[in-house]
């Protein structure tokens, strides 16, 4: 009767042994399935954060700007004052710096009235308000990476709109209206 009293007890022992190593095991699967997933969640972050698709700031007071598409920079350099064109042209086709591009809507503003960007050391040619909104390109107004500047509107045509994101009403012209922007810097190529 000792030994049936013995068996059990011996029997008891591995089971008990067997638990504690699957308890270790899931606990490895758990950590490992948590750093597995944590490594997916930054993979895709990393992904966003470098893509570039044109989320909108929401603020206001400090507008988004996009870039000119490759494709586009035809296009693009007949808003360009002629003299700095080629330039700028082939910075942004050899990928160096991009354009701005923005868009000029009538808004409020009279037809005829007319609107000039200054970004940086560049100044645009004016641009007179019309029924249909313009597509224009200008240079980033600060070092590309920097990610912020200003540009300052100035002209006539009070009311226009500029297309940022979100757009800005032209409400202090004549004269000049300072319009500080950011924007992401990821390479257009």
């Amino acid at each position: 009767m000792a030994e049936s009293m013995q068996t059990p007890a011996a029997n008891s022992a591995p089971p008990a042994a067997k638990t504690e190593v699957s308890t270790k095991s899931g606990r490895r699967q758990a950590i490992v399935a948590a750093v597995g997933g944590l490594l997916i969640v930054g993979a895709v972050a990393m992904v966003l954060k470098n893509a570039d698709l044109g989320i909108a700031s929401g603020d206001p007071a400090q507008p988004t700007v996009n870039f000119v598409a490759q494709a586009d920079l035809g296009a693009a350099a007949t808003t360009l004052t002629p003299s700095a064109a080629g330039a700028l042209i082939e910075d942004a086709q050899r990928c160096k710096v991009p354009l701005v591009s923005m868009t000029i809507s009538r808004g409020s503003a009279a037809l005829g009235g007319t609107i000039r960007i200054r970004s940086g050391s560049y100044v645009s040619p004016y641009f007179t308000v019309a029924d249909t909104t313009q597509r224009i390109a200008v240079p980033y107004p600060a070092p590309y990476g920097s990610g912020s500047g200003t540009f300052v509107i100035e002209g006539t045509a009070t009311g226009a709109i500029v297309g940022l994101t979100p757009a800005k009403a032209m409400l202090e012209l004549p004269g000049a209206q300072s319009v500080p922007v950011v924007w992401r810097t990821v390479s257009p190529c």
